[in-house]
């Protein structure tokens, strides 16, 4: 019974996510159409890989496929704000080679998530005027976002996290090729405020004593991706041309 609670509220959180990223993206094209105020509209590709109890190494071969739709709008030469609607999947296996503990346990999960985040860009170079010639710049950003993940730990055991906080900071390049037409390369680290990603940890039935995980040390993900994203320019027309 609770489970099933827990499952109806975990989806209607999900549907609000999904929904204020859509109300957004509404308000974003209005303003657009309305005001022309220089904006961006994108789609994001990459690959997300995780840190935590039962990966413990980077390797490329732990990356799976991720992507995200998002809107900008640029407040200034130097920031802007961005707010996105993604999903990815995750996926590890216990590496036998690394210690006694791995090679007892043997887990593993496979799982997949939606997520939606709130960024904050700080642009070390203006990129975007003409006039300097300066068509790239190295960037930061971080923020806040929400996510769920679902997904099977190895042992036959489904489970979720719920709706959780992540903060994402990271770090990228951008090139713009003309006015209208951005391309951008970024990597951030994702702190997940969950150790349940996995499945491992104190409280998993199917592993216990030193075969756990540890309940001090959350999961990151970390992801790579590269995004193409379309500009909406601002058209200023001379005072009083239409009067």
């Amino acid at each position: 019974m609770f489970s099933s609670l827990r499952a109806y509220h975990t989806d209607k959180l999900a549907k609000v996510v999904t929904r204020f990223f859509l109300l957004t993206l509404v308000v974003f094209l209005s303003q657009t159409t309305a005001f022309g105020q220089d904006s961006e509209l994108g789609m994001e590709l990459g690959g997300y890989t995780y840190l935590g109890d039962v990966n413990r190494k980077f390797s490329i071969s732990d990356y799976s496929l991720g992507g995200q739709f998002f809107v900008r709008r640029n407040l200034n030469d130097a920031l802007s704000y961005r707010v996105s609607l993604g999903a990815g999947k995750l996926s590890a296996v216990d590496d036998e080679a690394f210690d006694v503990f791995s090679a007892n346990r043997s887990a593993s999960f496979e799982g997949s998530f939606i997520n939606s985040d709130f960024l904050l860009e700080y642009h070390f170079l203006n990129y975007r005027n003409d006039r300097l010639e300066q068509f790239w710049t190295p960037y930061v950003f971080f923020g806040l976002g929400l996510y769920r993940m679902q997904g099977d730990d190895g042992f036959s055991n489904e489970y979720n996290t719920g709706i959780k906080f992540r903060v994402p900071v990271g770090v990228g390049i951008k090139y713009r090729f003309n006015k209208r037409w951005i391309l951008a390369v970024s990597t951030s680290a994702i702190k997940t405020n969950s150790d349940e990603i996995d499945n491992v940890s104190a409280g998993t039935p199917n592993i216990k004593d030193y075969s756990g995980g540890n309940p001090n040390d959350d999961d990151w993900m970390f992801y790579t991706a590269i995004s193409l994203s379309f500009t909406f320019h601002k058209i200023v027309c001379p005072e009083g041309w239409f009067k």
